[in-house]
């Protein structure tokens, strides 16, 4: 939108220049053209990280054309228990265990120069060695039971998700949800008290590092986040519609 021959306002804000004004309703207008400035806003009350594992029955039973609560379990063991789950917990694990030796070794060294003679305390020594790491992190085996309650929460919040019209096909695209819910069992997910996806706070333990994922198992990082907004936006969109 043009105001002259001297004015341009731009349609985003982060190439807008105009003087702006901040309406009571918090949105931004141009004062010399009265442009309304397009915002994308969230809300920090409208999801919360914390919900009960609900005592409801198996879902697995509801059984759809598209969601088949074998594909999920056997999604979902690939990421916790499958032969590359193994490596990348071994060879992550042996990652750190070094770092965490020569993160001691090096207290050592500086404890012999700072006191001479004196017999050091283990203790205190593995206790300055883990503090030079903020995340310390190893990863444990997934136990059978694990896995299905795992998979059991992530195929009922899918089955949820596809009733809201969600297309889910087969293979890679459900390889690449179960993966992203997977990571958001660690918080789980409700909507004003309703149960979105359980809250099983034992399987980050047994996840790799996000890191990781695609260097073990050929699956973008990305789809951790990109799941997560959008199951978010698709049960917000069918609460408020």
């Amino acid at each position: 939108m043009k105001c002259g021959r001297h004015h341009v306002c731009h349609s985003n804000a982060v190439d807008c220049v105009c003087p702006l004004i901040e309406c009571d309703d918090r949105t931004r207008v141009c004062s010399i053209t009265g442009l309304v400035l397009r915002e994308v806003r969230h809300s920090r009350e409208e999801f919360s990280d914390c919900v009960v594992c609900p005592d409801s029955g198996s879902c697995k039973n509801m059984g759809t054309a598209t969601v088949v609560y074998e594909e999920v379990l056997h999604a979902a063991q690939g990421l916790l228990c499958s032969r590359a789950a193994r490596e990348c917990r071994e060879n992550e694990n042996a990652k750190q265990t070094q770092r965490l030796c020569n993160h001691m070794l090096r207290q050592m060294k500086h404890f012999k120069l700072v006191c001479p003679g004196q017999q050091p305390n283990v203790c205190v020594i593995l206790g300055l060695a883990i503090s030079q790491e903020k995340y310390w992190r190893f990863i444990e085996q997934a136990s059978d039971e694990l896995v299905r309650k795992a998979a059991q929460a992530v195929h009922e919040c899918m089955v949820a998700m596809l009733r809201r019209g969600l297309k889910i096909t087969p293979g890679t695209r459900t390889r690449d949800l179960v993966c992203g819910l997977l990571y958001m069992l660690k918080h789980g997910l409700f909507y004003h008290e309703r149960m979105i996806l359980s809250h099983i706070p034992e399987v980050e333990r047994c996840l790799p590092h996000e890191n990781k994922v695609e260097a073990y198992f050929g699956v973008s990082s990305k789809v951790i986040c990109m799941t997560e907004n959008e199951v978010k936006l698709i049960f917000r969109e069918s609460f408020q519609g």
